[in-house]
């Protein structure tokens, strides 16, 4: 049974998310420009932004940028810069440290922020704030003075619209240096949200600019001004695997925290059970697009039975639902876009699915793009379900003959951020860790309580 203290935090949690949920929804919508250089710039060129959750929940509109805007936003990083960077650490850190006190008493708005821009479920959106105050914590203790690279840009999608983000930003900033930020414009609440905070604690002008992207072209706009320094970049999608390239084709410093299949390693273990509900929670929670969740399991033949049977028991107590229900453990996708691309893949291998596959529906769920979550079968060489990444619920099962062909299966996965294997023997544990490249690995366990950010500290944003 859940332990009394943790049960009585739990409710209390929920009780204040769901209050700060029903403030955004209440809350009257406004229109969000970009903010450059301590001024809100409108293009003219707007869109309304809806929650994935239901269509009818619209925040407000942003605008897409002009020709120009992102070099607008150079320029007033590049003003900022001299002032920013020769200023004491302390004097810097105390900036950081007032935003981190404004950023706990927001917490739970900041979550419910999450939740309304992505659909994912209260857990993971408290982990997205959660993880943010730790960032900025570290950012306040780490922070020393040191030559600092000149401009960050910041560029993500909605895998992580929060921690990954504004954490990278808050590092960049303490350690001297000025940032642009490029959030996805299907997600670009949570850090405009953070921006308000930055601003409240008196942050200079043209430390911290934000604009929203709609494409590449925007990104490589800010990518290919040369007095652009580095690009921190997170989540997966056309825009982020263009970024793949940069440090080939550009002097740019890069930090990266890009999904890939984060795939998951069965054998000879000792509770196919337990593995079964820790890889279904690793790739399913939150509809699957975390950066961390799980597509692709690998497993020996001998013994695929099993592990299909015990993951379909799981899979089987899954709720498809409003994130904002708190019975849920699948959200929806993230858009029709998302959904369009789901259902051409379920029908191209529709001989492969074991479950799922298809449309979730319910009472509620009709206004949002609400999937049933897919365990789908394909051989090792046979398949693209197998070979990439969808960025969707959907965990492709690859079988191999034995110990030898796993690992070969592994080498030409791309992994990603992490790697696990549930294994009962030490000896194939400590092959899996020579074999496995991905910056975080995982023994008997998923990937279910990776936090967004982990791979963030000071040391990568100073010279």
């Amino acid at each position: 049974m859940p332990e009394p203290d943790r049960v009585m935090h739990t409710a209390e949690n929920e009780k204040l998310f769901s209050r700060e949920f029903d403030v955004i929804l209440s809350t009257e919508k406004t229109g969000y420009p970009s903010f450059i250089g301590g001024l809100k710039v409108a293009s003219g060129i707007d869109y309304q932004l809806t929650s994935p959750i239901d269509e009818s929940i619209i925040f407000g509109k942003f605008q897409r940028p002009e020709d120009g805007t992102v070099s607008y936003a150079v320029e007033a990083a590049k003003k900022a810069f001299d002032s920013w960077s020769s200023m004491k650490t302390p004097e810097r850190a105390a900036f950081i440290s007032d935003a981190l006190e404004k950023v706990k008493i927001r917490k739970y708005k900041l979550a419910a922020c999450v939740m309304i821009s992505t659909g994912m479920i209260m857990e993971d959106c408290l982990k997205e704030a959660e993880r943010l105050i730790e960032i900025m914590e570290d950012a306040c203790a780490t922070a020393e003075q040191a030559e600092s690279p000149g401009i960050w840009g910041i560029i993500s999608e909605h895998n992580s619209p929060l921690a990954s983000p504004a954490g990278a930003a808050v590092y960049a900033m303490a350690a001297g240096n000025t940032v642009i930020a490029l959030p996805s414009m299907k997600c670009p609440m949570p850090m405009f949200m953070f921006s308000d905070i930055l601003q409240t604690a008196g942050l200079p002008n043209g430390v911290f600019n934000i604009l929203t992207s709609d494409s590449y072209e925007t990104d490589r706009e800010l990518t290919e001004d040369p007095a652009v320094k580095g690009i921190a970049a997170s989540g997966r999608g056309e825009r982020i695997d263009e970024l793949m390239f940069l440090p080939v084709d550009y002097e740019l410093r890069f930090i990266g925290e890009i999904k890939g299949m984060n795939p998951i390693l069965v054998y000879r273990t000792d509770d196919m059970q337990s593995a079964a509900e820790s890889i279904v929670e690793s790739a399913f929670r939150s509809a699957g697009q975390r950066l961390y969740s799980c597509s692709k399991v690998i497993v020996t033949e001998s013994e695929k039975s099993n592990l299909i049977s015990a993951l379909k028991e799981s899979m089987k107590a899954l709720v498809v639902d409003d994130p904002a229900e708190l019975k849920a453990d699948v959200g929806p996708l993230m858009s029709k876009d998302d959904l369009t691309k789901f259902q051409k893949l379920m029908e191209k291998y529709s001989d492969r699915i074991i479950l799922g596959g298809d449309r979730a529906r319910g009472e509620f769920l009709d206004g949002g793009c609400y999937v049933n979550p897919t365990l789908a079968e394909a051989s090792a060489d046979n398949c693209e379900l197998g070979d990439y990444d969808t960025g969707l619920p959907i965990l492709t099962l690859v079988s191999v003959p034995d110990e030898e062909a796993m690992f070969e299966e592994l080498i030409n996965t791309e992994c990603g951020l992490s790697a696990s294997i549930f294994c009962g023997d030490s000896k194939v544990i400590n092959k899996f860790k020579e074999f496995a490249e991905a910056p975080f690995i995982n023994i008997n366990k998923g990937t279910e309580e990776m936090l967004p950010g982990i791979s963030l500290n000071m040391e990568r944003f100073v010279v």
